[in-house]
């Protein structure tokens, strides 16, 4: 099948459209140009980037053109939601009379006798969907024409793909995604080595002590607590201690338990009722050279169990072994311990890893970057605007950080978009990591249109009837009030209309407000709701 026009090709070339004067693939790429352009206005130039845009001029004869999806998923969705809005804007810029069908179909598998699903979409709106064999050369044609063997499904039938069993790949699937299924064996604790620890000012102290603690037998400060909030890298601090250990010092013998198996193993030893029971799970916290626990504060919510840990403490001290243990805060603050514990805990070192400034949180990023790199994924083209965006939206743990990375790239992985400074605004409008993140004109437009019961094309269309005008207004006004947009480029995302319009709307609403209550009162609701 060709995909592209070649002007200078005379041999075989197909006869030039009667109403057009061009070949008919290269009339379909100059009208499907300006149906991108109407596109972009009406559904929004997020939605339209993600899906929409996303489409391309495959095929065309005088009867049909055909647009290819980058995915079965992506045809499969603006069939769904899109696909109306396609055909109206086609037959808008389409002089071919009557229209072209468009037929919306996701690109051929190369696999012989594959079975893959094309959805044809007619102009007057009927869907129907036919399967074929891939391994077929003849160009997709449209239903009726008397040519090609389509054997005919349901027409409310949807795109499915095989369910693949447990351990193997699709057929489609890239080499990278069985890498990735091997790497998936191995234990997820193995990245948190001190190479893949990111250091600043706000975790130097506990690096450096962690780094001290894997480097030397006789212990310098005894206990060890790092304390923190969740996410702030104690866990990676205390496996980076424990794998350096085992690497470089063979025989040096080092337990690593959390809060729950420590408290799991002291009950279990107690309702054995036997003193071989209790001395087997003592003998395997103090015949050790580092006793590492993780989550230490939630071994003090019973008596028991805290007094078993105070001990232990006590034995290994006067032992000479070292203990290192993490908390979410510090000794003192632990509510439920008792003061000797909390004074032994604080008679040591103890480590605060307190927030990752901005500086850090750039570093973090560009780590995860090179560890997927590291691990078969393809360079990530993160614009610099994009990943510092990031970095100061997400003010919160590294935990988070990776959270909201992993948010982005999936879009980027899944749905085959590039990452650009808006589709990181957009990925993460609705988490928890953007509160306070900037407005833009598309959800203002979503949201006014949601709130009036209107479609977002009404939004760019030249309607003028009250109640699609006002609520354009409505968008319009807010666009100014709580954007940095231009009165020029804010015309221009509801359909190209001159500044003077976007004055008069500002004009027009906030009089109304300050007429009638009732009116102001709708429109502070759709404020609070852009706001919230």
């Amino acid at each position: 099948m060709s995909t592209s026009w070649d002007s200078n090709k005379t041999e075989d070339a197909p006869a030039p459209d009667l109403y057009t004067g061009e070949p008919p693939l290269k009339s379909a790429h100059n009208i499907w140009a300006k149906v991108q352009n109407d596109l972009s206005y009406a559904l929004g130039a997020n939605i339209h980037r993600s899906w929409t845009g996303r489409l391309r001029v495959s095929d065309a004869c005088p009867g049909t053109v055909t647009l290819v999806a980058p995915s079965k998923f992506v045809a499969s969705k603006i069939e769904t939601a899109f696909a109306d809005t396609v055909i109206r804007l086609w037959k808008k810029h389409d002089v071919v009379a009557p229209p072209r069908k468009v037929i919306i179909s996701a690109p051929i598998s190369t696999s012989a006798h594959k079975t893959e699903s094309v959805t044809v979409i007619r102009p007057t709106k009927r869907k129907t969907t036919h399967t074929f064999s891939s391994d077929r050369k003849a160009p997709y044609r449209s239903a009726g024409t008397g040519t090609g063997t389509y054997q005919k499904t349901s027409t409310h039938q949807k795109i499915t793909t095989p369910q693949a069993s447990l351990g193997t790949l699709p057929n489609h699937a890239p080499a990278s995604h069985a890498l990735n299924l091997e790497k998936a064996a191995e234990p997820a604790r193995k990245r948190f080595t001190f190479d893949n620890f990111v250091v600043g000012p706000s975790n130097e102290l506990a690096h450096a002590v962690a780094r001290q603690i894997s480097g030397e037998t006789m212990p310098s400060y005894n206990p060890i607590v790092f304390h923190g909030q969740n996410g702030m890298g104690k866990t990676h601090l205390l496996y980076a201690v424990k794998q350096a250990i085992e690497e470089n010092y063979i025989g040096r013998r080092v337990h690593f338990l959390s809060s729950e198996e420590f408290v799991n193993n002291f009950v279990r030893s107690v309702r054995n009722s036997g003193r071989e029971a209790i001395e087997s799970f003592k003998s395997s916290l103090r015949d050790v050279d580092l006793l590492i626990i993780d989550d230490a504060h939630f071994i003090a919510d019973k008596p028991s169990s805290q007094e078993e840990l105070l001990h232990t403490l006590v034995s290994l001290v006067d032992a000479g072994r070292q203990i290192l243990l993490a908390s979410d805060r510090h000794p003192d603050q632990i509510e439920k311990a008792s003061e000797r514990l909390k004074s032994y805990l604080s008679s040591g070192l103890v480590c605060k890893i307190g927030s990752a400034d901005y500086e850090l949180r750039l570093r973090i990023l560009d780590r995860l970057i090179e560890r997927r790199a590291k691990n078969g994924h393809p360079a990530l083209a993160i614009p610099k605007n994009a990943r510092d965006l990031l970095a100061a939206k997400i003010n919160a743990t590294p935990r988070d950080l990776e959270g909201a990375f992993n948010q982005v790239i999936a879009q980027a992985e899944f749905l085959g978009t590039p990452i650009t400074l808006e589709s990181v605004q957009d990925t993460l409008s609705d988490s928890r990591y953007t509160m306070g993140q900037r407005l833009t004109v598309d959800k203002i437009q979503r949201v006014t249109a949601d709130a009036f019961s209107i479609t977002l094309d009404d939004m760019t269309s030249k309607r003028r009837s009250r109640n699609v005008a006002r609520p354009r207004q409505i968008a319009m006004y807010l666009c100014k009030k709580l954007t940095k947009r231009s009165l020029p480029d804010i015309g221009r995302r509801f359909g190209g209309r001159d500044h003077t319009t976007v004055m008069h709307a500002v004009k027009r609403i906030e009089s109304l407000r300050a007429e009638d209550p009732a009116f102001n009162t709708r429109v502070e609701a759709v404020e609070e709701a852009l706001k919230s």
